[in-house]
């Protein structure tokens, strides 16, 4: 990456930490002129709106020498999506704003409060969005623009869903929050999936579209105190007893159990440490006990700069480098919590399902005396399959509720599957750059995909 660009990054983040900062000094500033009692730091107003923003900005900074990786997997595993449903998804939190109102359905406060702390977030976030893409000058993964980060379309869903579960959720209709939530998620989702945006630009558009509304309510209550208000309705704090049904996003770090890939076509070729990324939930009948699942994946990019080879290959190429090994899979079972003092909860899995593997190839870096003869200056050697197979993780996790309906988890698991793979070889070239392939015995290909994965969620609870 050139100079210019990393020091165009480092300033990025820097600017988001500052952001942030601002934020947090402002608005506890606020909670000590209106004589708010703080005795404990997670009950403070400020932790709860910032620290969302946080982890999504930590998670960019995570996530942005992975995107790569990322991006491959959907090449891999969905590379045809083109659904720009997205588009439009991203304004309908706003619009169910608007109908709730139509039908006098009754929110936090009136519909002209409401107006004004979206103009002033809608203007907080257009500033920060556009002041941070014409400084990060990232290129968008389809190449058609240099705009790519952060993702306008996300940082515009999750203002829309902070402000309809700030005026519903909030007050009375928890689902309705959760819902604009998971029309924000999707829209974040189909960013990707359209190839529009890197991983690093969804995160951090749903980080600034997060703060963006937090600080517009924040201009809005020191203009208008108490003016537009709605009368305050039960909305007590869930018992900690409650059932604790949830739905979550979980990000991690994996380590592979076994750092050498057995099963491929070629020796000395091993595991990196990849991620893992997916979602899950759980319905809980009783406060410690629920049935639930999770859907998920996990690639581990692989270093074969050591990889054997032929002494006719080296002559025609440079080596070979290799795809991601990635795994995607779903697994259902019991879930268990367990109720800690100050609203934290002790979590934990045991799931079984099935899992499937990614298709791969190992690409030769032809020399460019040979480019014109092979009519490529890369070509695939090996390709690999493969096959379904059962899957089983258990997990443990410790969680805090930072809101009426929202938490935060910090947990650690164990996943593991083992695939028999389809291998063929390249056998020869005509004369039209046709590629034949030989299928290797069966017996030749199998791979554990055993890993440990350490990572953080945000939960979103159904009660």
């Amino acid at each position: 990456m050139p100079p210019k660009r990393r020091l165009n990054l480092k300033f990025l983040f820097l600017s988001l930490f500052i952001i942030t900062t601002v934020t947090v000094n402002a608005q506890y500033t606020d909670s000590l002129l209106l004589n708010q009692p703080v005795n404990n730091f997670w009950k403070r107003d400020v932790v709860k709106k910032t620290t969302v923003p946080l982890i999504l900005f930590s998670a960019t900074a995570f996530a942005w020498s992975h995107r790569e990786t990322v991006r491959e997997v959907r090449n891999r595993f969905i590379p045809d999506f083109h659904y720009r449903y997205d588009d439009y998804l991203q304004y309908a939190p706003a619009a169910a704003v608007v109908a709730l109102n139509a039908f006098n359905v009754k929110g936090k406060h009136t519909p002209k409060r409401t107006f004004i702390s979206y103009a002033f977030s809608m203007g907080i976030m257009g500033a920060m969005v556009n002041g941070i893409k014409s400084t990060s000058k990232i290129e968008r993964p389809d190449g058609s623009s240099n705009n790519s980060f952060p993702s306008g379309h996300t940082a515009t869903a999750f203002m829309n869903a902070t402000m309809l579960d700030k005026e519903y959720g909030q007050y009375g209709y928890p689902l309705i929050g959760i819902t604009g939530y998971a029309m924000a998620t999707a829209t974040a989702l189909g960013r990707g999936l359209n190839n529009r945006h890197w991983i690093t630009d969804v995160l951090a558009g749903a980080g600034v579209g997060i703060i963006s509304t937090e600080l517009g309510y924040f201009v809005t209550d020191q203009i208008m105190k108490n003016r537009g208000m709605n009368a305050p309705v039960k909305n007590n704090p869930v018992p900690i007893s409650n059932n604790p049904s949830f739905v979550e996003l979980h990000v991690g770090y994996a380590i592979a159990t076994s750092k050498k890939l057995t099963g491929t076509a070629h020796d000395n070729i091993f595991n990196k440490d990849g991620f893992n990324m997916g979602m899950e939930g759980a319905w809980f009948l009783h406060k410690n006990i629920g049935i639930g699942g999770e859907f998920a994946f996990t690639s581990f990019p692989l270093n074969s700069a050591h990889a054997s080879l032929d002494p006719d290959i080296l002559e025609i190429s440079n080596g070979l480098y290799t795809q991601a090994l990635g795994v995607k899979y779903l697994n259902i079972g019991p879930y268990f919590s367990l109720p800690l003092a100050n609203n934290w909860f002790i979590t934990a899995k045991i799931n079984a399902g099935i899992s499937s593997g990614s298709n791969g190839n190992f690409i030769l870096d032809i020399k460019p005396e040979y480019q014109e003869e092979f009519g490529t200056a890369e070509l695939p050697y090996a390709r690999y399959q493969p096959k379904t197979a059962a899957s089983w993780s258990v997990g443990v996790g410790i969680q805090k509720r930072i809101g009426r309906n929202t938490a935060i988890k910090a947990y650690t698991s164990y996943f593991g599957s083992t695939h028999k793979f389809d291998i063929d070889l390249l056998n020869d070239t005509d004369n039209d750059g046709h590629l034949s392939y030989h299928r290797l015995p069966e017996n030749v290909g199998k791979t554990r995909y055993n890993n440990i994965t350490f990572g953080l969620g945000i939960t979103a609870f159904i009660w």
